[in-house]
């Protein structure tokens, strides 16, 4: 992908070489005139032209741009298609887009043996991967991963790799931070697994032993026994398939948020209900962290948890372009919850999560508008009325915003005269009674 990005002239200079077949020719300089692997620009330079491919034809081909744009992972492709007539759509408009910049897709792979034929017939040349049962492999780098995802195509599941290389003596402190590196689990699909070894680095730091020195019996023997248990996760198995449709009638994130005095962890759910009214709920992403070594208290790591999980599902709802009013954090902690109803600017990272009905820190205009349907209010029904009118008028009932509150603490007033006249200004009489 690299060297189909060319570079400007006047900064081509900045890549001269020099270069000689024989010891006895002279040195020759060359410029390299195209994006070059090691540099610093080069990964935004090569995807920047990519987008920029998609931005300057995005009328001819809508559907491929909104790919580009959105399903690109540097040069690798990670995209779907409802029906088989879809996915022949998305090929030929991603290959005719990106053909535009000179860039040439290659490596198809699909769980769909008509989608892969058709592609290949249309490439003019054969299937590399035709009756093979060969497994994707997932990853970031060209670095040998301990712990790999990779997606089996016939079963259309996701699932992991262990490769565990022979372990050599002495153990030491650089070969076990250095096993750690090479876990790869990008969503946190085995955050518990995961989570775990980084308890492990933090137990060696904490002992000060040094890069190349053994650390003690325990942990070695802990770290063993984790390194055979890892061999365990090739029967984990997930879904690729998130059971969505384009006609789901409710598509909600729900997260949950919990911290013990060793970590602290948030986790999101996708919940689906299809027309015919089926649930169907899968497992998203999740983030882990080690608690600090200075020691800190429980509610305090339980905040530092929904702190994540807000990070957490602010990330994943703009992915799936899930609106914020579909989405819900869970947490068991009250002490949180108190916290959460504080002054917005003291709530830190956690400013747009609010503390509703005690249980859910997130969406707070739902339960106001069920807080509206409660009967036990007397005001209630008058509320109800006055939210059918779509101008105020003198008597009703209104909600009183107020920026610097959640939401569930707003104020309701009734209007009881205009001021001067003038129907924009109003004159507000709070109301003492309160809705429960």
């Amino acid at each position: 992908m690299y060297r189909m990005v060319r570079v400007a002239d006047e900064d081509a200079d900045f890549q001269r070489i020099v270069w000689r077949e024989d010891p006895a020719k002279e040195v020759q300089d060359y410029k390299l005139l195209t994006v070059t692997f090691g540099t610093a620009a080069a990964p935004y330079l090569a995807v920047k032209a990519l987008n920029q491919v998609a931005k300057d034809h995005k009328m001819e081909f809508p559907l491929a741009a909104d790919k580009v744009e959105r399903e690109f992972y540097m040069d690798d492709l990670m995209s779907g298609a409802q029906t088989l007539e879809q996915g022949i759509k998305l090929y030929k408009e991603m290959s005719a887009l990106l053909k535009k910049g000179g860039f040439l897709l290659q490596k198809w792979s699909s769980n769909n043996q008509d989608l892969i034929t058709e592609i290949y017939r249309n490439e003019k040349q054969p299937d590399p991967n035709n009756n093979e049962d060969k497994n994707l492999e997932i990853k970031e780098d060209n670095i040998v991963k301990i712990l790999g995802l990779t997606w089996n195509k016939s079963h259309d599941e996701l699932q992991y790799s262990v490769k565990l290389p022979p372990l050599s003596k002495p153990i030491t402190k650089r070969k076990i931070i250095s096993d750690v590196a090479r876990l790869f689990d990008p969503l946190g699909w085995i955050a518990p697994c995961v989570i775990t070894a980084k308890v492990f680095i933090q137990r060696l730091w904490i002992t000060g032993v040094g890069w190349d020195e053994e650390p003690s019996t325990d942990i070695i023997g802990d770290w063993l026994k984790y390194r055979e248990e890892l061999l365990q996760l090739t029967n984990f198995r997930l879904p690729r398939w998130l059971k969505t449709r384009m006609d789901d009638s409710l598509v909600e994130l729900h997260g949950f948020c919990d911290a013990s005095n060793v970590a602290y962890a948030a986790v999101v759910y996708l919940r689906i209900v299809s027309t015919s009214g089926d649930i169907h709920v899968n497992l998203i992403g999740a983030k882990t962290k080690v608690a600090p070594v200075k020691q800190v208290s429980i509610p305090r790591l339980e905040l530092c948890g929904a702190a994540l999980l807000a990070k957490l599902l602010a990330e994943i709802a703009e992915v799936m372009d899930i609106p914020k009013t579909q989405t819900r954090a869970w947490t068991d902690s009250t002490v949180v919850l108190a916290w959460l109803n504080k002054h917005p600017t003291r709530r830190g990272h956690c400013l747009e999560l609010y503390s509703d009905n005690g249980t859910n820190f997130v969406g707070a205009s739902k339960e106001l508008r069920e807080l509206f349907n409660l009967e036990k209010s007397t005001i209630a029904q008058e509320i109800a009325e006055s939210l059918a009118t779509q101008e105020p008028q003198i008597g009703d009932i209104v909600l009183i915003k107020d920026d610097d509150l959640p939401p569930a603490k707003w104020l309701f007033g009734r209007i009881d005269r205009n001021i001067q006249d003038q129907t924009t200004l109003l004159e507000l009489q709070l109301l003492n009674a309160k809705v429960h």
